[in-house]
């Protein structure tokens, strides 16, 4: 199971302010601020640091009506100010982007004496959630159901579904993997890709269902699993716990991966406060007749005859465990855990390096996210075309040498994901940022060490047309978003 990392600073998950007007939180130009945020901005400046430290507790809790102040105070005097305002300004920028880019589709349930078969295939059609029957632990699923609700978000409305048809959903902490045959000494054959987490079939068998503590106001659902999960630990007398929460995002977001759980507060069973507990190692394979090479990072796993052993089983995506610390050793329960969970989605179609002055730009590397890079070659006129052409390269890590930690169950051989070359593209800009129409080409090539792809694109424009004042990469650019939980009473045995 990839590492988490629990309780992380506000500055480890800050991927930039960069991006459109129109992706940050609207605010009437010159609207006045309320009296009450504006004294809550003045006191981060405090002399008392309890002071300084409850306004931006205060703070963090605001909606986006907060945003002008602090934007304000950004260029205050005080420096203390400038410094609270600029962190805070970063977390409701990234509130209010999530709380848009998360918002959950709304379903409407009208099944009325429905086969369940029938009724959870519509379902599933409607939301787009990998909803399934286990064949096994389903006694009929012929039988008739009916479920009537008003307009509900996704996951209450699927929980509304479950509770009529008496049918629970079943949680584990590893995939099962297609059988592989054996391969031939000659070459080695990757096993299977795990699925991302939006794939993960949520599986529904015969039962009441638990009302597990957790999140569901969002597209991206967060939950405690039960106790009874097998990825909890509990270590005795010490008040080291390994909480599992199930984090699992609805299809359509580009759902990347879960970055980071940070926990701001934990009461337990007995109202001591406890916190976020400490990372754990993984245990090595100790197994003698199991031979392992380690090379250049990558770990290859052998029997003893010299056959690859395959994973049996891949860690579930969406599953993660998250360590905590009680301060009674011996409570039975969480009375109250507030946190956040931090993912990554991938957005399409962003201007992720933008070169303007030209002129002086030319012939240099500018660095953008994610180690892009982009270089102006310079441009010319087509002699008797009328036309204009700009050359351009763009640099992408190469995806042979990004991969190896990100493939799941798959950490031999790396399956490169699309062409860098498919996934960006060149436009030219006026001076009022509006695209010039023009004409794009590209050419890729692998460098020799396999670090980085370079791939040449050349812009065509017409001459005569607004002159061309600043070159834009445009592609998928990678969004920190954050799902804020509040759970009570989750049972921990």
């Amino acid at each position: 199971m990839r590492r988490l990392f629990v309780a992380v600073g506000a500055w480890t998950l800050v991927y930039g302010l960069i991006g459109r007007a129109a992706d940050q939180p609207s605010a009437a130009p010159g609207a006045p601020i309320a009296p009450d945020i504006q004294s809550l901005v003045e006191q981060l400046g405090s002399d008392h640091y309890a002071d300084r430290e409850a306004a931006a507790s205060r703070l963090e809790r605001m909606p986006a009506v907060a945003i002008p102040a602090l934007k304000a105070a950004t260029t205050s005097e005080n420096p203390e100010v400038r410094e609270r305002a600029a962190r805070l300004l970063v977390k409701l920028n990234r509130l209010a982007d999530s709380g848009r880019r998360l918002s959950p589709r709304r379903v409407r349930l009208d099944y009325q004496d429905i086969p369940l078969g029938t009724a959870l295939n519509d379902l599933r059609g409607r939301t787009g959630l990998p909803l399934v029957l286990d064949p096994v632990r389903v006694a009929d699923p012929l039988r008739r159901i009916t479920c009537r609700t008003e307009e509900l978000p996704l996951w209450e409305a699927v929980e509304a579904f479950c509770a009529a048809a008496g049918l629970r959903e079943a949680f584990v902490p590893e995939l099962e993997i297609p059988n592989k045959s054996q391969t031939s000494r000659r070459g080695y054959v990757p096993p299977f890709r795990p699925p991302a987490a939006d794939a993960v079939p949520i599986v529904l068998v015969d039962g009441t269902p638990e009302k597990l503590p957790g999140d569901r106001s969002t597209a991206v659902r967060v939950l405690a699993l039960p106790p009874e999960f097998t990825g909890h630990r509990t270590t005795l007398g010490t008040g080291e716990v390994d909480l599992c929460l199930d984090v699992t995002p609805a299809p359509g977001l580009n759902w990347r991966e879960v970055t980071a759980v940070k926990v701001t507060r934990l009461v337990d069973s007995q109202g001591r406060t406890g916190g976020a507990g400490v990372e754990k190692n993984v245990p090595t394979d100790l197994n003698p007749n199991v031979t392992v090479l380690f090379a250049r990072g990558v770990v290859f796993r052998f029997d003893m005859g010299g056959e690859p052993i395959y994973p049996e089983h891949y860690s579930n995506p969406r599953v993660f465990t998250v360590p905590l610390l009680l301060g009674d050793p011996n409570a039975s329960r969480i009375r109250r855990l507030e946190g956040s969970v931090f993912g990554v989605v991938q957005v399409q179609d962003q201007p992720v390096i933008v070169i303007d002055d030209l002129k002086n730009n030319t012939g240099r590397w500018i660095d953008g996210p994610g180690d892009l890079r982009a270089f102006v070659i310079g441009q010319q006129e087509e002699m008797g075309s009328g036309t204009g052409v700009i050359r351009v390269q763009v640099g992408t890590p190469s995806p042979w040498a990004v991969n190896p930690f990100k493939r799941g169950g798959n950490p031999v051989w790396p399956v490169p994901p699309n062409s860098p070359g498919q996934l960006y593209r060149v436009e030219l800009w006026d001076e009022s940022n509006k695209p010039i129409p023009a004409s794009s080409s590209a050419a890729g090539e692998y460098t020799d060490n396999s670090i980085r792809s370079i791939f040449s694109y050349t812009v065509t424009f017409r001459l005569g047309s607004p002159k061309p004042a600043k070159v834009v990469v445009i592609g998928p650019r990678l969004v920190t978003v954050e799902i804020p939980f509040v759970m009570e009473n989750i049972r921990l045995r």
